[in-house]
């Protein structure tokens, strides 16, 4: 029966159990503040509170099905159950509703569009766009409908405020790219075909559409075309052909080149400068270039007698001696006098006699003209081979058929090539 003191509290057991569960905590809070961290201090009070709480306060899912009985307390008339029909979040279910009516909207500005009333049918648009503004399909509706009135400026800045809002919201890549497009299709109309071709370039980035593409390599002809009208100024090209001349003269062909090349970009219908670079190419041996520079030459002024000159060199040069010499007498008939021609005549007379070919130059000069078309069309026709077969076999016949002009032709043809040898 003797009183013994809390071994923590020193508090008499009497005291002690006449105090609370709080209470008790309470001191025993008082008496550890000193000598317990903070840390613990704080744990503890955190399990006081927990111990606590009252399972009432917990949260409770009610059971809809479940119909308690009505309780009925002196302080309330009314019964305390909440109906099940007031739990259900305020607004739910008006997104759907807008939805639809921005739809119907829609719907109703297509048919305006398809009339081609775009005042009307950008009027629906806009009230479907207030409807449902994460939809950027609206926006994409109205700026076709600007698009169609011919206001590209107001279309492109609703082409970007449509993009922008479908970022947002994670729209259709369709979408996304199909506004992109529109907006290419407005600069491209506004003549800013740089601007154009980058849209086309983000449109196909969202989606590959055949048409998108189309349009951008068209976008990119049309700038082309314009950059290099641009660029055009006879003056600059006929000082870039006189630069060249002099780079010519001082056997600089490589920067020779160059400068007929920027003439021919500043003027592209100056023939001297073709005539200049053929010439330049021939003698870094690049015979295919010169050849295209003689024809192009020649397309622009058929009469110029250096470019026929120059061209029968360039096929002498590639062992084709017959298309040589018809090339040297194509410029004679135009230019008889000229001196370059008939130099160029006599040399193309050397190459058919043979004069300085060895046998196996000859042999190769005559497998290389095998290759040409027009030869093995001659050694393929029935009556040439008849004719060629008589003249092997008499040496005299070739008299009686070098009356007939066609054949005489083919033979002096032949022979240029050296494939027929005269003794």
């Amino acid at each position: 029966g003797q009183d013994i003191p809390h071994p923590i509290f020193h508090l008499d057991r009497a005291k002690w159990k006449e105090l609370s569960g709080v209470q008790r905590h309470l001191e025993m809070t008082k008496h550890m503040t000193g000598q317990l961290s903070w840390l613990t201090l704080f744990t503890l009070l955190f399990c006081i509170v927990i111990y606590h709480v009252p399972m009432s306060a917990s949260t409770h899912v009610p059971n809809p099905n479940f119909q308690p009985a009505a309780r009925h307390s002196p302080h309330c008339r009314h019964s305390s159950r909440v109906s099940p029909t007031l739990l259900r979040l305020r607004g739910a279910g008006d997104s759907d509703s807008k939805a639809k009516e921005a739809l119907a909207e829609k719907e109703l500005g297509n048919e305006a569009y398809k009339q081609k009333d775009f005042d009307q049918a950008i009027k629906h648009y806009e009230k479907a766009a207030e409807l449902d503004p994460t939809s950027m399909v609206y926006l994409n509706n109205i700026a076709a409908a600007l698009f169609g009135q011919g206001k590209y400026e107001e279309c492109i800045k609703k082409c970007q405020e449509a993009i922008q809002v479908g970022k947002e919201h994670r729209s259709d890549f369709k979408d996304i790219a199909r506004a992109h497009a529109r907006c290419g299709n407005a600069c491209a109309k506004l003549g800013r075909l740089e601007e154009a071709i980058k849209h086309y370039d983000n449109s196909l980035v969202e989606f590959k559409d055949g048409n998108v593409e189309l349009k951008r390599k068209e976008t990119i002809r049309q700038k082309d075309e314009i950059d290099k009208a641009a660029y055009l100024d006879p003056a600059k090209a006929e000082e870039h052909r006189q630069n060249g001349n002099a780079f010519f003269k001082d056997g600089k062909w490589s920067d020779a080149i160059k400068e007929y090349s920027e003439g021919v970009r500043r003027d592209p219908d100056n023939h001297l400068i073709y005539s200049n670079r053929a010439q330049t190419y021939i003698k870094v041996m690049d015979f295919g270039s010169a050849l295209r520079d003689c024809e192009k030459c020649l397309e622009l002024k058929p009469d110029f007698p250096r470019a026929y000159a120059r061209k029968a060199t360039v096929q002498l040069l590639c062992k084709q001696t017959h298309k040589a010499k018809e090339t040297v007498e194509l410029g004679l008939a135009k230019a008889p006098e000229d001196p370059e021609l008939k130099e160029v005549y006599r040399k193309v007379q050397q190459s058919i006699m043979g004069v300085g070919l060895s046998p196996e130059e000859r042999e190769e000069r005559a497998k290389e003209a095998m290759k040409d078309p027009g030869i093995q069309q001659i050694m393929s026709d029935p009556v040439m081979r008849q004719v060629l077969e008589e003249m092997q076999a008499n040496p005299a016949s070739a008299a009686k058929h070098m009356q007939d002009p066609r054949v005489k032709k083919n033979i002096d043809l032949l022979v240029a090539a050296g494939i027929i040898q005269m003794r």
